[in-house]
């Protein structure tokens, strides 16, 4: 079990490491021992310390190819603050992350809250929960010098690799609209760079946000309504090198536009 302190000592490098600029090497601090709990522990002190609104909540690691690319043996959940929930076409200074990058997904706005209770979620009540579903890029970034050597828990201590989301325009009659089945190309300056199907991920997207509805209740917290849930990307990982434009294109179900700068 992670001590206190080295839950106080984590939220402070991590405060220090986004104020400063300045990439953290281990968490905690020193490299002590971390399990999954104590992970969660510090993201979820650093969220109540740090005076951001949490807005929502992104899975993380949703298909296998994620897993294996920071050794998870299964999806995780971090948050999504206030500042950095963007709206399409967005814009963001690049100065402002450490290592940015961009996936194209599926997500969620919450029309009714899923609280916390004894039982857990189906998904008909889950389904019955949402206000629309929206086609989205997250940012992704890490505050750690090294992700690719870091443990699974450290990212997850360190907000699951979150930077930011870019929202799009919500998708009409979203239940009809064959989530599990949609195709999705994401393009740098005008390239390709990655393609994808929703079914790579937890299956449909629905299914990821009954996971993470779940998940959240089996550490003592909830979604509420206004909440957005980003699902797990299906285009893999793209990094962003200086200025760029970036475009998730999801077809009939609309654009998300975002510069870097």
């Amino acid at each position: 079990m992670i001590s206190v302190r080295a839950i106080d000592e984590s939220v402070a490098a991590i405060a220090a490491a986004r104020s400063r600029h300045v990439a953290l090497e281990h968490l905690p601090p020193g490299g002590g021992a971390l399990d999954l709990d104590g992970a969660y522990a510090i993201q979820e002190a650093f969220a109540r310390a740090c005076g951001l609104e949490v807005v929502g909540y992104k899975i993380g690691c949703a298909s296998k190819e994620s897993q294996r690319l920071v050794g998870a043996s299964g999806p995780f959940a971090a948050r999504i603050f206030s500042p950095t929930r963007l709206v399409s076409p967005a814009e963001i200074p690049a100065h402002d992350f450490f290592s940015p990058g961009v996936e194209a997904e599926f997500g969620f706005t919450m029309g009714a809250s899923l609280p916390p209770r004894g039982s857990a979620y189906g998904r008909d009540e889950v389904a019955r929960a949402v206000a629309a579903a929206v086609p989205v890029i997250e940012i992704c970034d890490t505050r750690l010098q090294n992700w690719k050597a870091a443990r699974i828990e450290e990212i997850i201590a360190d907000n699951g690799f979150h930077g930011g989301l870019v929202v799009g325009a919500a998708i009409a009659q979203w239940e009809s609209a064959d989530l599990a089945h949609r195709e999705v190309t994401l393009s740098i300056d005008g390239g390709a760079r990655g393609r994808g199907a929703s079914a790579d991920t937890l299956g449909d997207p629905l299914d990821g946000l009954v996971w993470i509805a779940n998940e959240l209740m089996r550490r003592g917290h909830g979604l509420k309504a206004g909440d957005i849930v980003a699902t797990g990307t299906w285009t893999g990982l793209h990094f962003v090198r200086g200025p760029a434009a970036v475009v998730a294109d999801f077809g009939a179900l609309g654009r998300v536009e975002l510069r870097v700068r």
